[in-house]
């Protein structure tokens, strides 16, 4: 779960919301069962490219046979073509900055609504998750059809 989101590599490509897999019901995180943050094993490019993220991992559940760490990160600055957010650790302290770069329509659930990745204002705070063994990001643990690439920053 640790070297998911952190650093400048998680800049996200996103190409979709995951907040459903085809012809499925919403994932439910709170249903599937529960893994030790500890436990996730991110690969070493993962790891070199968002060393942050074993610190950042509020939990993790397991789906499909995958294992999936659950970040959170406040909105920074928002544009057309990309959204720059703060990876938070558990306690809400900043750790990591990387962008978010949406396909159009894509949403993400704030405060309990969903919302448009272009309505994202500066300090809203967006919840994601993160496979251990993939360098993308989705609303809820979900198919790679659903999920969000990750990019480095702007620098």
């Amino acid at each position: 779960m640790y070297g998911l989101l952190v650093g400048s590599t998680l800049a996200l490509l996103l190409s979709g919301c995951g907040t459903a897999t085809p012809s499925s019901r919403p994932i439910d995180p709170n249903k599937l069962a529960k893994v030790d943050c500890a436990s996730l094993h991110f690969s070493a490019e993962f790891l070199q490219k968002y060393p942050d993220a074993p610190k950042a991992c509020i939990e993790a559940r397991e789906y499909n046979g995958k294992r999936y760490a659950h970040f959170k990160a406040k909105v920074y600055l928002n544009s057309a073509d990309r959204t720059t957010v703060t990876l938070l650790s558990p306690a809400g302290e900043n750790l990591s900055t990387f962008s978010f770069r949406p396909a159009p329509g894509s949403h993400v659930k704030v405060e309990g609504k969903d919302t448009n990745f272009v309505d994202l204002r500066p300090g809203n705070v967006i919840g994601f998750w993160v496979s251990e063994d993939r360098m993308t990001a989705s609303e809820l643990p979900a198919s790679t059809e659903d999920s969000w690439s990750v990019l480095p920053p702007i620098k």
